[in-house]
């Protein structure tokens, strides 16, 4: 178990940013809770709470701070996002800029054993191919070749179903009477069918999007948001298949005049000459006949980009489509790693009918760093949580965001990562777990340095280690 005597350097220079945000008192939580999902290895609030031993602990005391919130989180993102903003390395960068940024928007499942959390749903989980228990956090994330952290997010809430029903039923549209009537005594086949009339209603009366919000209108929300507060920051939207449905594309090229970069399943139909459909995976199979076929041009052409300093290669096709559901047409990109056209292709498509493959490649890649940033932000404590109030676990993402954020702006801060280096005789690579460990380093020191001045002022060696000794038995 880590030990702390005091706040990591990062915490005390960053930090300062958020302090009209709290109370005194709420200000040294704030404070303890950053420097927990820095250092400890357990981010429950108990460990965190049992890492400072010169500190008062008072556990209960940290549980309110989470709970009653007397605090705004709308103030803490906004004061995160102007602390992102005055560091030149992790500010939006100019649009045009080249190569600019990019807003990715990406989901991900914070899984939990159990029931007993506010809001929480059994939902499939495509990685382990199985449901599981968990939140589902909605994530608008901010890219570009230095830099990456989330702007906006936001927690899927679970569907009142019996809600979708009577608005459905208020607007005059027809709900089965014996499915509504039979609805616990057979809830599948309730859940089955009232979702169909959900997503037909939804075209019909949009208002229903009130009622239950989907994480495409989750993300809908986030992204208009961003729009209205930075108007003239005008990014390329990048999404992951879940996200790249018809309806949300219109949104982004026709109301918020944005360009995206989308990536489609492979089942997903394409509209052929004559009106005749057939999958991705079909006209892929199809395409590379063609280009293997001896008396034909190859179809697929070597491209290539480079992004943070790496080159990558793919060997792509290219061509405007009509794809089924979309209204208008849209550039599609059908891109393998390989030459030989192994393995599974990328499907891609693009409002901008007029791009080049590299490019659209280059701006899918910009996806990439939201699934990073899930995974390093797990290792600071996304999903660790053990509190069960709504508020709480609110609380607390926010300030693993938080954390993430700040050790963004350190990685760039020579003064703070000199002063480090100094103290600690080591160098620093600047990358998000090197600080990490950086900062368990340095309580390590300062953890000798009290031993060292507690002996000094006379204290014995058993009333200098008792506290320390009180923090082990309590791990």
């Amino acid at each position: 178990m880590k030990i702390l005597t005091g706040f990591p350097s990062i915490v005390k220079k960053y930090a300062a940013f958020y302090e009209p945000c709290f109370s005194p008192e709420g200000f040294e939580h704030f404070k303890k809770a950053l420097s927990g999902f820095i250092v400890s290895e357990n981010k429950t609030l108990e460990a965190i709470n049992r890492l400072f031993v010169t500190k008062p602990r008072n556990q209960s005391s940290f549980n309110r701070f989470f709970n009653r919130q007397n605090f705004d989180i709308e103030q803490i993102h906004e004061r995160r996002l102007a602390m992102l903003q005055q560091n030149e390395h992790t500010r939006f960068k100019p649009p045009g800029q080249k190569p600019g940024g990019a807003l990715a928007i990406d989901n991900t499942l914070l899984k939990h054993y159990g029931q007993c959390f506010d809001q929480i749903y059994n939902l499939y989980d495509s990685t382990d191919k199985r449901y599981c228990w968990a939140h589902d956090l909605v994530t608008l994330h901010y890219n570009d070749e230095q830099t990456d952290y989330p702007v906006y997010y936001q927690l899927w809430d679970p569907p009142d179903w019996e809600a979708v029903a009577l608005f459905l039923m208020e607007k005059g549209f027809t709900v089965n009477k014996d499915k509504w009537d039979n609805r616990t005594q057979e809830p599948q086949k309730w859940l089955n069918y009232i979702r169909t009339r959900y997503k037909l209603g939804c075209k019909k009366h949009p208002g229903l999007a009130e009622v239950y919000k989907t994480k495409i209108h989750i993300a809908e929300g986030l992204l208009r948001k961003f729009c209205r507060h930075y108007p003239a920051v005008d990014y390329p939207v990048v999404l992951d298949s879940g996200f790249t449905s018809a309806y949300f594309c219109k949104v982004i090229a026709q109301d918020l005049k944005r360009d995206y970069i989308g990536n489609l399943r492979s089942d997903q139909n394409i509209i052929r000459p004559g009106n005749q459909t057939m999958s991705l995976g079909q006209f892929a199979d199809q395409l590379k006949a063609e280009h293997f076929n001896p008396g034909t041009k190859p179809v697929f052409q070597k491209v290539g980009y480079t992004y943070r300093g790496k080159k990558k290669h793919y060997y792509a096709y290219f061509a405007n489509h009509r794809i089924q559901n979309f209204e208008n047409k849209q550039r599609l990109v059908i891109a393998f790693s390989q030459k030989e056209l192994a393995g599974t292709p990328y499907f891609v498509i693009t409002n901008r009918l007029n791009w080049y493959p590299s490019g659209i490649l280059r701006l899918r890649r910009q996806r990439w760093p939201v699934e990073t940033y899930h995974q390093e932000g797990k290792a600071e404590g996304l999903d660790k949580y053990e509190v069960r109030n709504f508020e709480a676990i609110q609380s607390y993402i926010a300030f693993v965001v938080v954390t993430y954020s700040i050790l963004q702006c350190a990685s760039y801060d020579d003064g703070l990562l000199s002063s480090i280096r100094q103290r600690l005789q080591t160098e620093t690579d600047g990358t998000l777990p090197f600080l990490r460990r950086l900062m368990q380093a340095e309580g390590l020191v300062a953890l000798v340095e009290f031993v060292f001045l507690q002996m000094q002022k006379g204290a014995s060696l058993e009333q200098t280690l008792e506290p320390l000794i009180q923090c082990f038995t309590h791990a």
